[in-house]
């Protein structure tokens, strides 16, 4: 077969326009891949060259009951009728959406292209897109990405809709569930299903023993409605154990072999959603399937340590006016969720050893938060996470900074929204005491639509700057 080099500015132009932007951001770009010296076949045909690369990489979610159900790729019509806008999804790297750098340690299920396969879709689209003779396809033996099918042992849906709050645009829930099990289990995997895609902004899910019991009797339907409000946690004085989370994007999660959380009768399972309301209200009765496995299976432990750093974000260059205090936006947030609000920003500052002094030099186009986490004993990672708001532009999560041998749990460097998730390490990591991990947040404040000092709050139009870790203590 001839083959013929082309496309020798794409990787230099598109991709670059379009990782960067028009912000000028320096350090935390998005990477760029060059194709100029990738060979390509003269004539490309969907069978033959493009259906190979869109199967193994494109249909797990382009397909009916999956997130990208809303364009499937059901025939190849589907495809051909698509393919200047598969070509420019691919080209920008939007998709396969993969957030980590190619710095990061290795991760399970990455979903990202190769120069190679790249070029190939660009130059079938700039070619007409040509169908080509069926017997011509042959499988991808390159199957990227494991799409988890989670067994529904337990189901956590509501028995009676939740219509979220009138008067929020904003609205932490927390609704527990009484753990129907009659001998000790072990949770392997889960998945979220939102009822209303458009509201669910983020879940986080606790486990709670008796001791919660009456706290929770006491908070549950107290307004008339399931649940209660739980800005902040799951708004209980017992700190339960954090067992997982989800927010848009992210796929099922199964456990690493050989592990799990363990469950027991007469415990409770606290799922604190987070509705944003800015484009739909709705009755909601979202669900979580959750797989176990018996605890006679001796199932290792697994524990999720949650990570928090500061977020002091000033109003862009050439931005002013009282929206623009730190004071104003401390104010704002203890008014529209509760006074503790008032008291997060400065209480993470302290815990991470740190003060505003550290963060003089933030900008509204480039403000940073981290926050650094010695290890004291020795723990085995499996997986990592981080989570942002819409102003982020990067985040990290890297061990043992600023030396020779610093690692690279999780590097996002061109962070978006509505692509979050869990990420597992290829290869577990042992981490000794000593060690210490540390996670810094990046946002762009000129992204926003009317720019103000932002604080950690709550809402979608705040900002976080949170991160897990999933491990095995030692």
């Amino acid at each position: 077969m001839r083959y013929l080099l082309v496309l020798p500015l794409i990787g230099l132009s598109l991709l670059n326009s379009l990782a960067h932007g028009d912000k000028g951001h320096d350090d935390d770009e998005a990477e760029s891949i060059d194709l100029s010296a990738v060979s390509v076949p003269e004539h490309p045909t969907y069978h033959e060259h493009a259906r190979p690369i869109i199967e193994a990489n494109c249909i797990d979610c382009h397909s009916a009951g999956q997130i990208a159900d809303y364009a499937p790729f059901t025939s190849a019509e589907d495809v051909l009728w698509a393919a200047q806008d598969i070509k420019f999804h691919v080209v920008s790297g939007l998709m396969p959406p993969w957030m980590p750098s190619r710095a990061n340690l290795p991760l399970k299920n990455d979903r990202s292209l190769s120069a190679e396969e790249i070029a190939i879709i660009a130059a079938w689209a700039d070619a007409g897109a040509a169908l080509g003779d069926p017997h011509d396809y042959a499988p991808s033996a390159t199957d990227r990405f494991d799409f988890v099918e989670i067994r529904a042992d337990l189901v956590l849906q509501l028995e009676e809709p939740y219509m979220p709050d009138e008067d929020a645009l904003d609205d932490y829930r927390c609704f527990a569930f009484e753990l129907n099990v009659d001998s000790p289990q072990f949770i392997t995997g889960y998945e979220f299903i939102p009822d209303v895609v458009e509201m669910a902004h983020h879940v986080i899910l606790y486990r709670f023993g008796k001791e919660a019991d009456r706290a929770i009797q006491r908070r549950n339907y107290a307004d008339g409605r399931p649940g209660w409000s739980c800005y902040g946690g799951a708004g209980l004085s017992n700190r339960g154990l954090g067992i997982g989370g989800w927010a848009p994007g992210a796929p099922p999660v199964s456990l690493p072999d050989g592990t799990g959380f363990l469950i027991k009768p007469g415990q409770q399972i606290v799922v604190q959603m987070h509705y944003n309301l800015w484009t739909t209200r709705q009755p909601d009765r979202s669900q979580v399937i959750i797989q176990l496995a018996p605890a006679e299976n001796e199932l290792a432990e697994l524990t999720e340590l949650p990570l928090t750093a500061p977020v002091e974000i000033p109003c862009p260059t050439g931005v002013a006016g009282p929206q623009c205090e730190r004071e104003a936006a401390v104010k704002r947030v203890a008014e529209l969720y509760d006074e503790k609000a008032r008291h997060t920003p400065d209480y993470l500052l302290r815990k991470c050893g740190q003060s505003l002094e550290d963060y003089a030099k933030n900008t509204g186009e480039n403000a940073k938060g981290y926050c650094d986490y010695p290890i004291a004993s020795p723990l085995t990672v499996f997986g990592v996470s981080g989570h942002m708001h819409e102003l982020g532009r990067s985040f990290r999560l890297e061990l043992n900074p600023g030396g020779d041998e610093t690692l690279l749990l999780l590097d996002i460097p061109r962070w978006d929204f509505h692509w979050q998730g869990h990420y597992d390490l290829v290869e577990p990591l042992q981490l000794s005491s000593g060690d210490v991990l540390r996670m810094t947040c990046a946002w762009d404040n000129s992204l926003s639509d009317a720019p103000r000092y932002v604080v950690w709050g709550e809402g979608t139009n705040d900002e976080m700057c949170f991160g897990t870790v999933l491990a095995l203590k030692q």
